[in-house]
């Protein structure tokens, strides 16, 4: 008997920056997403079938993810972040810039972004680092 095909995952990653944790969100077609924040356990939740296509839809649509233009924006050396999508081996330019001038990179940007936002709230992950109060010198 053969074993079922494993379903596509397309991994979401957000690398962070200074005062935001990174954070990398896998899913698959069927809405099964594990959430990996940077020094934290990784966690699991099921998005709406809804965002889970549409991301499948637009990644495949996007074809090659490594031929997609690369744009260019400023950024902070310590409050920058990157947005990147990997499909089967083959990995985005940053998404993080906008607005995105090609049509399939603007798409999956917003995406990216939905879903990022979307497992945040579902699973209580604060968008900044927790303040560390300062110890007072003696």
């Amino acid at each position: 008997m053969a074993l079922p095909a494993a379903s596509p995952r397309i991994s979401i990653i957000d690398s962070g920056s200074t005062n935001r944790p990174g954070l990398t969100v896998t899913v698959d077609q069927t809405g099964n997403a594990t959430v990996e924040p940077r020094n934290a356990q990784a966690q699991t939740t099921t998005l709406a079938a809804e965002l889970s296509n549409q991301l499948m839809s637009d990644v495949k649509a996007a074809g090659t993810l490594s031929a997609l233009p690369a744009q260019h924006c400023p950024k902070s050396v310590s409050f920058g972040s990157r947005l990147y999508l990997e499909f089967n081996g083959d990995r985005s330019p940053d998404l993080s810039c906008s607005p995105q001038s090609d049509p399939r990179a603007a798409a999956l940007q917003k995406d990216a972004n939905t879903i990022l936002d979307t497992v945040r709230k579902q699973l209580g992950i604060s968008r900044l680092r927790p303040v560390r109060p300062i110890k007072p010198v003696q």
